[in-house]
């Protein structure tokens, strides 16, 4: 199966095919002339070559197409999990990742997201992060606390997202360490058990596609954040201007000026919903 995203123009493909194709059978043709000097006879078994290629190289295409495949069903069945997770309720995201653990080290399941693994039990904990943040060390702290209240022997700390430094010295000050697992090996683990089907697939496409709105560019350009640069760039270029006499600086520090009085229109409205 082909990838949804982005493929490639047909028409380049082919054309991409055929020029790789005739290269090729010049190649194989031009080797044999090179040895006999013989055009019916290099043109015989430079084509009996140039099959042997052709065959050899669409079975290579084949698997790499089925590895790809895998790879990327596997990643974005990850995601996908990995989303799903962020929006679960806290008992029920950690007792998901206690059930992905046990099916993936054959663990055994003892409810309220324990396990029992290698002789001990584990307390799973899951700190529910959004993309681009990372659990902090307060995180781990909690984890560690859970533990010594359920009396479990050890504790795993799953992030749907990363760690930060302060967490990664937390858990290893611990006794015992907190286990911690990333958000990368989660969505490796949750792919790998729970590859994405075809509709997933081209769901997710089609959300990846989605154009940014008017209404959050306009939250983007006109944010609290943006009126003293907007400020700052008109009085520069003003500057620029009473110096230098270019017109295109004035008129880029007018234009400013008015990003700076809809920034601050925009942040005076009222609150609602």
């Amino acid at each position: 199966m082909m990838s949804p995203f982005d493929r490639k123009n047909k028409l380049a493909s082919c054309l991409d095919h055929l020029a790789l194709r005739a290269l090729l059978f010049a190649l194989c043709v031009g080797y044999f002339f090179f040895l006999w000097r013989s055009g019916p006879a290099s043109l015989l078994c430079g084509g009996a070559l140039f099959l042997l290629v052709v065959l050899t190289l669409m079975l290579l295409e084949r698997r790499t197409l089925k590895r790809r495949d895998r790879m990327l069903r596997e990643r974005v069945g990850g995601m996908i999990a990995l989303e799903e997770l962020i929006m679960l309720p806290g008992r029920a995201a950690c007792q998901r990742v206690c059930d992905l653990l046990c099916e993936t080290l054959s663990a055994e399941s003892l409810g309220d997201a324990v396990m029992r693994y290698g002789g001990e039990t584990w307390l799973v904990r899951c700190a529910q992060c959004l993309q681009g943040t990372s659990a902090s060390q307060s995180d781990v702290l909690s984890a560690h606390r859970a533990r010594i209240e359920a009396g479990a022997d050890k504790v795993a700390l799953v992030s749907t997202a990363a760690f930060s430094p302060e967490a990664t010295r937390a858990a290893e000050w611990a006794d015992p360490p907190v286990r911690l697992i990333s958000g990368r090996q989660l969505a490796l683990l949750f792919g790998r058990l729970h590859p994405a089907t075809d509709e997933e697939i081209a769901r997710h496409a089609q959300h990846q596609k989605k154009p940014f709105s008017w209404r959050r560019i306009r939250a983007l350009a006109l944010a609290p954040a943006k009126l003293r640069r907007y400020l700052l760039c008109a009085l520069l270029l003003l500057l620029f201007y009473f110096a230098a006499g270019s017109m295109a600086a004035l008129l880029a520090s007018l234009l400013s000026f008015m990003l700076a009085i809809l920034c601050d229109r925009e942040n005076r409205r009222s609150f609602t919903l």
